[in-house]
């Protein structure tokens, strides 16, 4: 359950980075905001766009709920071998001062494009490491709440 205060009701192109957008119809999709090159950028999480992206920014063809400041878990056990040339799909990986996800490029079709979920996290210098289980989470503690989760 959400409480009022804990969401809007809007078009992704108003959210900002690290925004979950639950569909509000059978026409919507569960949508992630990160962003690419400092711009806001959408991930599909469901549907049959699932793993591709889009710029956000004054998007108005997608939307739903939108809950601002939700936070990243990791399945620290879903590791994925660190030498492997590119992550599953929607994996997220932990490198440098970032924690990106594995996105896909509608064109060329198949390219894959890290969207940064988070920066400004202590260097982890040349390591990195990939990770195929994750969840999206709004609180914590006791009132920590999973809303999606990749597995």
């Amino acid at each position: 359950m959400l409480s009022p205060s804990e969401f809007i009701v809007g078009k992704v192109g108003i959210a900002k980075p690290l925004s979950l957008i639950l569909p509000t119809s059978k026409y919507e999709e569960t949508l992630l905001v990160g962003q690419l090159n400092d711009v806001p950028t959408a991930v599909f999480l469901s549907g049959q766009h699932k793993s591709m992206f889009f710029e956000a920014e004054s998007n108005e063809s997608w939307g739903g709920l939108i809950i601002p400041s939700v936070r990243i878990e990791i399945d620290e056990a879903s590791f994925v071998e660190e030498y492997s040339s590119e992550a599953p799909m929607l994996s997220v990986t932990r490198t440098y001062t970032k924690l990106v996800v594995a996105a896909q490029a509608e064109r060329p079709f198949g390219r894959q494009i890290q969207i940064t979920l988070h920066e400004g996290l202590v260097s982890s210098g040349e390591a990195k490491a990939k990770f195929a289980n994750w969840q999206i989470v709004l609180g914590e503690g006791q009132d920590k709440r999973v809303l999606w989760t990749a597995t």
